[in-house]
């Protein structure tokens, strides 16, 4: 290739990378995108955790996120377009700052595409992003009253813990012993998902939980060799602290994960609802303790 013609080929990578961002600003418009994406091309999540492949998998990924964020800076920066023959290599520096789920994001890293050549067009084959630095805005909600309602109900205390905090934290058992604290969405949190109301109240035990993590991830690894845990939910504001003991029974039913599946979450599992690395797990606890105010409890099931 003539230096004008690898210039004309950054030039026309860059414009790819430029129009699939504003795509993603606007949130909408993503099926215009697909000339710009390989039959077969691959994104890697952060960590190298996970994967989607296909074409149309990997779009839909695109919108399911970029649709449920509001995006009020994405700058594309300092990028680089090495060419080789039919394949090229970009990458560049973001600076995003965007809204999802009530809290606002200040995002910075890089983010690398891989090009091929297909015919005469350039296509996406490969894409990742490496992950800067990150800071959160917490919501006014977040920023007030917690909502959690305490009473001489030591139990309807708990609950409305359950169902008015955001992160629980799960604590599992690794092969040695030790434990292992991790946060995970609590998916009882009712203002974040009110489809899943209904969904605890046909269960016979109050406080089962519902949560959903990778089925790759190391603490699933831990659940499968010792599926004994513990959740923990706290109000510091208030001085409540609650802890469910059991053991977790990893979800197989899949109309159940349907049921539980949530807009937005190819960002965490880009193959869907039936992917590989979707999971759902259940905590039907046998042991609910803890402390409130003045002193510990503990409540028989």
């Amino acid at each position: 290739m003539t230096d004008t013609s690898i210039k004309q080929t950054r030039d026309w990578i860059w414009q790819i990378v430029q129009t699939i961002n504003r795509t993603c600003m606007e949130g909408k418009g993503f099926e215009k995108l697909n000339p710009y994406f390989h039959n077969d091309v691959v994104m890697v999540s952060l960590g190298l955790a996970t994967h989607a492949q296909g074409r149309d998998t990997c779009l839909k990924s695109y919108e399911d996120a970029c649709s449920q964020m509001t995006f009020h800076k994405l700058d594309a920066t300092d990028e680089h377009i090495d060419v080789y023959g039919d394949t090229a290599v970009a990458y560049y520096k973001y600076e995003c700052i965007w809204e999802f789920q009530g809290k606002k994001f200040e995002d910075t890293g890089r983010e690398v595409l891989v090009f091929v050549r297909n015919g005469k067009d350039w296509q996406m084959a490969w894409r990742t992003l490496i992950p800067g630095s990150r800071q959160i805005e917490k919501c006014p909600a977040e920023k007030g009253e917690t909502g959690v309602q305490v009473s001489n109900n030591i139990k309807q205390t708990c609950l409305s813990l359950i169902t008015n905090t955001f992160i629980c934290q799960l604590t599992t058992i690794d092969s040695a012993g030790f434990p292992h604290t991790s946060a995970v969405n609590n998916l009882r949190y009712a203002r974040e998902y009110p489809s899943l109301v209904d969904l605890y109240e046909e269960e016979d035990n109050d406080f089962v939980l519902y949560m959903s993590t990778s089925m790759q991830s190391p603490k699933m690894a831990r659940m499968k060799a010792n599926p004994k845990v513990s959740v923990y939910f706290c109000d510091t504001n208030q001085f409540i602290g609650l802890m469910l003991g059991g053991e977790i029974e990893i979800i197989t039913n899949q109309r159940l994960k349907n049921r539980i599946w949530q807009k937005g979450w190819t960002m965490y599992y880009p193959n869907g609802p039936e992917g590989p690395e979707y999971g759902v797990i259940k905590l039907a606890p046998k042991v609910v303790k803890g402390w409130c105010q003045n002193g510990p409890f503990e409540l028989k099931l």
